[in-house]
Protein backbone atom coordinates (compact mmCIF):
# COMPACT_ATOMS: atom_id res chain seq x y z
CA UNK A 1 0.00 0.00 0.00
CA UNK A 2 1.49 3.33 -0.51
CA UNK A 3 2.32 6.17 1.63
CA UNK A 4 0.57 9.37 1.91
CA UNK A 5 2.08 12.50 2.83
CA UNK A 6 1.13 16.03 3.17
CA UNK A 7 3.19 18.82 1.54
CA UNK A 8 3.36 22.65 2.08
CA UNK A 9 2.31 23.77 -1.68
CA UNK A 10 4.79 26.28 -1.13
CA UNK A 11 7.40 23.83 -0.18
CA UNK A 12 6.58 21.22 -3.77
CA UNK A 13 8.30 22.44 -6.97
CA UNK A 14 7.47 20.63 -10.06
CA UNK A 15 8.55 20.24 -13.20
CA UNK A 16 11.43 22.86 -15.11
CA UNK A 17 10.31 25.15 -12.06
CA UNK A 18 12.86 22.68 -9.91
CA UNK A 19 15.45 23.08 -12.35
CA UNK A 20 15.25 26.98 -12.38
CA UNK A 21 15.33 26.96 -8.67
CA UNK A 22 18.07 24.76 -8.30
CA UNK A 23 19.92 26.97 -10.77
CA UNK A 24 19.28 29.96 -9.09
CA UNK A 25 20.21 28.84 -5.72
CA UNK A 26 23.61 30.84 -6.27
CA UNK A 27 21.98 33.81 -7.20
CA UNK A 28 19.47 33.76 -4.31
CA UNK A 29 22.59 33.23 -1.64
CA UNK A 30 24.73 35.87 -3.33
CA UNK A 31 21.97 38.24 -3.74
CA UNK A 32 21.51 37.62 0.23
CA UNK A 33 25.40 37.55 1.24
CA UNK A 34 26.25 40.79 -0.13
CA UNK A 35 25.28 44.58 -1.47
CA UNK A 36 26.84 43.74 -4.66
CA UNK A 37 28.47 41.46 -6.85
CA UNK A 38 30.17 40.05 -10.05
CA UNK A 39 29.28 36.88 -11.85
CA UNK A 40 31.79 35.64 -14.55
CA UNK A 41 30.34 33.39 -16.94
CA UNK A 42 31.46 29.97 -18.46
CA UNK A 43 32.14 29.44 -21.96
CA UNK A 44 28.84 27.54 -21.96
CA UNK A 45 27.15 29.85 -20.24
CA UNK A 46 23.97 31.49 -21.90
CA UNK A 47 24.75 35.54 -20.76
CA UNK A 48 20.79 35.75 -21.35
CA UNK A 49 19.97 33.22 -19.01
CA UNK A 50 22.23 34.40 -16.71
CA UNK A 51 20.92 37.72 -16.61
CA UNK A 52 17.21 35.84 -16.19
CA UNK A 53 18.59 33.88 -13.29
CA UNK A 54 19.58 36.93 -11.30
CA UNK A 55 16.54 38.74 -12.64
CA UNK A 56 14.43 35.45 -11.12
CA UNK A 57 16.49 35.58 -7.43
CA UNK A 58 16.14 39.40 -7.26
CA UNK A 59 12.15 38.39 -7.25
CA UNK A 60 12.20 35.11 -5.40
CA UNK A 61 14.19 37.26 -2.59
CA UNK A 62 12.17 40.76 -2.58
CA UNK A 63 15.38 42.35 -3.24
CA UNK A 64 15.89 44.95 -6.17
CA UNK A 65 18.75 44.34 -8.19
CA UNK A 66 20.32 46.11 -11.24
CA UNK A 67 22.93 44.95 -13.20
CA UNK A 68 24.96 45.42 -16.40
CA UNK A 69 27.38 44.17 -18.57
CA UNK A 70 31.06 44.78 -17.44
CA UNK A 71 31.99 45.04 -21.24
CA UNK A 72 30.50 44.41 -24.74
CA UNK A 73 32.08 40.56 -24.65
CA UNK A 74 29.51 40.00 -22.08
CA UNK A 75 31.52 37.24 -19.74
CA UNK A 76 30.98 38.94 -16.31
CA UNK A 77 27.49 40.59 -15.14
CA UNK A 78 27.99 43.46 -12.39
CA UNK A 79 25.07 44.11 -10.06
CA UNK A 80 23.93 45.96 -7.19
CA UNK A 81 21.43 46.58 -4.92
CA UNK A 82 18.83 49.30 -5.31
CA UNK A 83 16.35 51.13 -3.22
CA UNK A 84 15.85 50.17 0.64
Amino acid sequence: MPKFQKLDPNQVVLGRGRSNALKRRPFVDAIRAAHAGRIELDKDDDPAAMKRLLRQASKETGIKVRSSWEDESRTALLWKRVGA
